[in-house]
């Protein structure tokens, strides 16, 4: 999959574009994608915007980077990760139908049924039907994907992930949800009680603070996994949450090497114990249930991006 600068622009092949936030990149996504690969003649591109300010009240299901590792997978030809500057709020919707043609030599676009573009979110899906003819593209208009929940959306896979239905996430994502960083020196606290951890930092939505049952990958390779997530309230009064996973028959030095960790199951919510020795003892009863639970890597190896 190429990355597009402003530099390739204007593209010298036609594309056939789905155009969306992509947040989540779920199974009503997945039609879009669907679309624009069955396009003949023409190269499969994703026209999508960079991930939202993370705050309080918001995180990012997936980082820009991890998205573009989604769409590799998947197989598409192009990916443009159009910057939300102040300029390109401004846009009016002819200007942003304009860019597609013009600079993304659009003759195909797919977009979801409620897909808003252009100044005040004035576009709709309705009016790019309209402009076809115009501008010389055919257009597809995925609608509503449902599940038993309703409609399949970021918010509705959003909440599983803040209670720790895993379970759910993945079926809705069609993987694991994971998360990705590069391993940083922590403070030795793990390999202290026994069970030395690969410490990870995000800024990225968090799944319920807990400990669960996860796969590791690193160096392109699957391991067994039990991570905590949260703030360590036994052994730390800092309050920063962090991804700490301890990797099962796995030795070697792997700090600042980039990892991923895949979230299968929710074990156990987190808790303060009253000393170490508690915690010690429950981090045993906590591996052994996720070694059991991981003890075939085969039976998840779909749900797992490569």
């Amino acid at each position: 999959m190429k990355l597009l600068t402003q530099n390739d622009l204007p593209l010298s092949e036609e594309t056939a574009v789905a155009i969306g936030l992509f947040d989540g990149i779920h199974a009503g996504h997945m039609a879009l994608i669907h679309d624009i690969e069955c396009q003949t003649g023409l190269k499969s591109l994703v026209y999508t915007f960079d991930t939202k300010p993370n705050h309080t009240a918001y995180k990012n299901i997936y980082t820009a980077e991890e998205k573009a590792s989604i769409f590799a997978s998947l197989n598409v030809d192009m990916l443009y990760q159009q910057s939300f500057t102040r300029e390109f709020s401004r846009l009016t919707k002819e200007a942003f139908m304009e860019r597609i043609v013009k600079d993304m030599r659009a003759r195909h676009i797919t977009v979801g049924f409620d897909f808003r573009f252009g100044r005040n979110a004035e576009g709709t899906a309705g009016y790019l039907q309209e402009q076809a003819g115009r501008f010389g593209y055919t257009v597809c208009i995925v609608p509503a994907v449902k599940c038993g929940d309703g409609k399949i959306s970021s918010t509705l896979i959003r909440g599983h992930i803040e209670r720790g239905e895993m379970e759910q996430t993945a079926s809705l994502l069609g993987r694991f949800y994971f998360i990705d960083g590069k391993i940083e020196k922590g403070k030795h606290l793990g390999s202290s009680i026994g069970f030395p951890t690969a410490n990870i930092s995000t800024d990225k939505l968090l799944p319920r603070y807990g400990v669960y049952a996860t796969i590791a990958q690193i160096d392109g390779k699957c391991y067994p996994a039990v991570t905590n997530v949260g703030i360590k309230p036994t052994v730390s009064d800092a309050g920063v949450p962090n991804v700490e996973t301890f990797i099962f028959d796995f030795s070697g030095d792997v700090y600042n090497e980039w990892m991923r960790v895949n979230f299968v199951s929710f074990l156990r919510g987190e808790r303060t114990f009253p000393n170490v020795d508690a915690l010690q003892k429950q981090i045993a009863q906590d591996a052994h249930l996720a070694y059991e639970m991981l003890r075939d890597l085969e039976v998840y190896k779909n749900h797992i991006l490569w």
